[in-house]
């Protein structure tokens, strides 16, 4: 059976993520794959409220965090990545990804012995949206890992042709897949019902973490069972 479970910022509208009991929310559906979802740097410090439940899952990933903020070899970089360390050894986690549109300076992750992860970006970004590009990058950084995102697929090419390609090419350094349906932006896929995207994965054998974003809590086990019907 497939290794599927959530993002913890997919509940952001209903409740605070970093509550004690949101991990809960979670760990009643059973599934054992969590992905501790950064959205700004000032987050890095509520990481000890969640710590002890996250590390209960057995695949665990820390998705570094997208808004105000650039990665470069600075000091503001450098504490937030000892905090992310600190936090990635004490859970045990398998995996930390960077949304490499972000990063302005490569070396100052090379200090951080961790499993680095980049995803492919979505149409609204300049960079690392083709299979080219993100070669290109591996080339620069052959230990790197990539967390397929289907959704981001989806919205650079609706027939999904580049996400076979990417599949095709990147297999092997393929460590995780990134799952929503797409309509305005990471949308459930048991409402949009694009079970093309859904196709995808099983031409992978890599734990899924679901990023749809709920407006209510019923709404994470209604996802979590259409994936996973359809995926049997």
């Amino acid at each position: 059976m497939k290794k599927i479970g959530f993002s913890h910022g997919t509940i952001h509208k209903i409740t605070d993520k970093y509550f004690d009991s949101s991990i809960d929310i979670f760990k009643k559906i059973e599934n054992d794959v969590i992905e501790v979802c950064l959205h700004d740097a000032e987050e890095v410090d509520k990481l000890q409220n969640i710590s002890k439940k996250v590390k209960d899952f057995s695949y665990k990933s820390i998705h570094l965090p997208t808004q105000n903020i650039r990665y470069k070899n600075d000091q503001l970089t450098k504490d937030l990545l000892d905090k992310v360390e600190k936090f990635y050894h004490e859970i045990d986690a398998n995996l930390v990804l960077v949304h490499p549109d972000l990063v302005e300076d490569w070396e100052v992750f090379d200090k951080y012995k961790l499993n680095w992860a980049i995803e492919n970006m979505d149409k609204e970004k300049e960079k690392y949206k083709t299979a080219e590009e993100l070669a290109d990058f591996f080339r620069m950084k052959p230990n790197w890992k990539l967390v397929l995102d289907l959704n981001h697929c989806y919205t650079n090419d609706k027939t999904m042709k580049l996400a076979g390609e990417m599949i095709g090419q990147f297999k092997n350094r393929i460590a995780e897949v990134h799952l929503s349906g797409h309509t305005d932006l990471h949308d459930p896929l048991f409402l949009t019902k694009q079970n093309f995207i859904l196709d995808y994965c099983n031409k992978l054998d890599v734990p899924i973490v679901i990023e749809s974003v709920f407006d209510k809590i019923e709404d994470v086990k209604k996802e979590y069972d259409y994936i996973t019907d359809y995926l049997k």
